[in-house]
């Protein structure tokens, strides 16, 4: 059975290293060289971001091994009329380790953190997908937007 938390401080290297290897399977990058700055780059932000309350990140457990990611990170920018008060939550590191992928972690895991954005009262939120993420995503009301996906307004569908 797996478990579902928040990552905590306690988190961060995990969180960088599977951040780490999301990244290289992505980017076709798989040199050590490469994984180890990405790391680093991660493990930085994370250790900035988690405390600050700038980034949240939803986690699945098998036992104590994080099997899979999910990431929040806010910002603000000037308003609009489609984000009238200018608050953006991005979601990035939504990754599922292969060998329990189709288990319905992801979706699992991208509630939460939509639930986490509502709660914080955020109105627009966006994302990039991959081909595999995108029909996650689309079950919870995002739509593709020149390349990207984003969804306004109702958070809960």
């Amino acid at each position: 059975m797996y478990t579902f938390k928040k990552a905590t401080c306690d988190d961060i290297n995990a969180l960088a290293e599977i951040r780490s290897e999301f990244l290289m399977a992505i980017e076709n990058s798989p040199t050590k060289e490469m994984h180890e700055k990405m790391f680093l780059a991660n493990k930085a932000y994370f250790e900035d971001a988690i405390p600050n309350d700038n980034f949240v990140a939803w986690i699945a457990l098998d036992g104590d091994k994080i099997i899979a990611t999910s990431g929040l990170s806010f910002s603000v920018v000037p308003p609009n009329m489609s984000c009238r008060d200018g608050k953006v939550a991005y979601i990035m590191n939504m990754y599922t380790i292969p060998k329990y992928r189709n288990q319905g972690l992801a979706s699992e895991l991208f509630k939460r953190i939509m639930e986490e954005a509502l709660a914080r009262g955020f109105k627009k939120i966006t994302l990039n997908a991959t081909d595999e993420g995108k029909p996650v995503y689309k079950k919870f009301g995002f739509k593709d937007v020149i390349g990207d996906m984003e969804k306004y307004g109702n958070l809960e569908q």
